[in-house]
């Protein structure tokens, strides 16, 4: 079995490929099969691989099914910083915040609706969630609050609570994301106009001479 706090850069290519392999059919398994159904020997079956390959990799389920969860985030982060980056103004910043979420949960909806499975299903020894709402809040909330924060810093942005707002706009992209996961055919166009024209002017300064 592997150490379980074994760094990504001690794994060779192969090793990595076989751990994404792995998570890809917990995936494919959590979405058609739920968070009861999501037996290491289901995972082991849809990835054409012995349940002791899993465990060579993963230190146990809950590991993998951790695993679920923050790949997501990786991959989500991974596509859409470099968009929100090359924006070259708060509101552009903003708005590829808005669309480029939207856009990877649209391509991504069987790996959200595994995530949903797992944050609501996995549970620690003392039998509390293993993810909480705080672990949310940090990994989603707290970087759109600091780059709201950032744009009232530069002046471009209006004055209002960046945390809330930051809240607000998650609360908006998460509802759509569970949505998408129970409707497959869902068209999520409509929601990005919406939350564009919604947000885009919420976070604006006012106009000159307004009240």
């Amino acid at each position: 079995m592997r150490p379980e706090n074994e760094s990504i850069g001690q794994r060779s290519f192969i090793e990595e490929a076989r751990r994404r392999q792995i998570i890809d059919a917990a995936v494919e398994v959590l979405a058609d099969a739920g968070f009861g159904g999501a037996s290491l020997a289901r995972i082991a079956d849809r990835a054409g691989i012995s349940k002791g390959v899993i465990s060579y990799h993963f230190a146990g389920k809950d590991e993998l099914l951790r695993q679920v969860v923050i790949s997501l985030y990786e991959n989500g982060a991974a596509m859409m910083v470099p968009r929100i980056e090359a924006a070259d103004s708060a509101l552009g910043r903003v708005r590829a915040y808005i669309e480029s979420n939207l856009e990877f949960l649209d391509t991504h909806r069987r790996h959200i609706t595994a995530m949903i499975e797992v944050v609501f299903g996995l549970r620690g020894a003392d039998d509390r969630p293993a993810f909480t709402a705080e672990d949310g809040d940090n990994a989603s909330v707290l970087p759109l609050a600091e780059l709201l924060r950032a744009g009232q810093d530069s002046g471009e942005l209006g004055d209002f609570d960046a945390w809330i707002m930051a809240q607000q706009i998650r609360d908006s992209i998460d509802g759509a994301a569970t949505r998408a996961a129970r409707d497959p055919d869902l068209d999520l166009s409509p929601y990005a106009d919406q939350m564009l024209a919604l947000y885009l002017r919420a976070v604006q300064p006012p106009p000159p001479g307004a009240s």
